[in-house]
């Protein structure tokens, strides 16, 4: 009987070594969150994504907890958190920025119908885990906060000007951003009047040249210039909205 139960407590052991419920002290990086609290370590976490059967975390290669049963996770990716989408289905976000207010998002995959039934891009289907869809496929990311660790809320501008209200660095830097909009605004505007009397004088001139090749109208090119200039100053600038979340945490740490 002695010798059953130790052949019995040696064959539990991998299990217990592999993966537990432990402390935030754990030295292994790599875990998941239960719907119940618990969090479960391990030195691998994979999401698996059979086909034709139900997605569900593999630890170690020998733990396996349903999909459903975790809220959170952590592996060599990042870290993860569960959002519910306007599809019903269930994904994780992957965290950006981590502090009081944390940054998540997902990538989507869209698919244009090229064969609407007005013969333009007639609709959309959606496409993720066990998703499907037709015509071509475009990505799009969406993107979420949380404060505190709380729940989940739409990454944008009212939200987050709630969240960061007890900030007046960040709520001036958000207000900053406004203003940017506005401008970008008023420029792409501009932009496109400039274009689109750009393009009626080149018609003009493709007229008046009976069809034998008139030039191109200057305001053409001042036009497109115009309205790809929010675009390239973007691009060499921080966005106001992440130095706003980034100042918040930075001054939450420092209190």
């Amino acid at each position: 009987m002695k010798y059953r139960l130790l052949i019995i407590l040696f064959s539990c052991l991998p299990f217990f070594s592999m993966a537990q419920v432990g402390s935030d002290n754990d030295p292994r990086t790599q875990f998941v969150g239960l719907m119940n609290g618990q969090k479960v370590y391990a030195k691998r976490v994979q999401l698996k994504n059979p086909f034709l059967k139900g997605s569900y975390f593999l630890l170690d290669d020998t733990l396996r907890y349903p999909l459903n049963s975790v809220r959170y996770y952590q592996n060599d990716n990042g870290y993860f958190l569960r959002i519910s989408n306007p599809y019903d289905r269930d994904d994780f976000a992957k965290r950006t920025i981590s502090g009081r207010i944390s940054k998540y998002y997902v990538s989507k995959t869209y698919y244009n119908n090229m064969n609407g039934p007005y013969g333009g891009y007639g609709g959309y289907g959606y496409g993720g885990f066990g998703g499907y869809g037709w015509g071509m496929p475009s990505s799009r990311n969406i993107y979420f906060f949380t404060k505190d660790d709380g729940e989940l809320q739409s990454y944008n501008f009212n939200n987050l000007r709630e969240a960061l209200a007890d900030n007046p660095g960040s709520v001036q830097l958000l207000n900053q951003y406004r203003k940017g909009k506005y401008v970008e605004t008023g420029v792409s505007i501009a932009g496109a009047a400039i274009l689109l009397y750009g393009m009626s004088q080149t018609f003009k001139n493709y007229q008046n040249s009976q069809g034998q090749g008139g030039s191109v109208a200057p305001t053409v090119y001042v036009g497109a210039a115009v309205i790809s200039l929010p675009w390239i100053t973007g691009l060499f600038k921080k966005d106001k909205i992440t130095q706003a979340v980034e100042l918040y945490n930075y001054n939450q740490r420092n209190n």
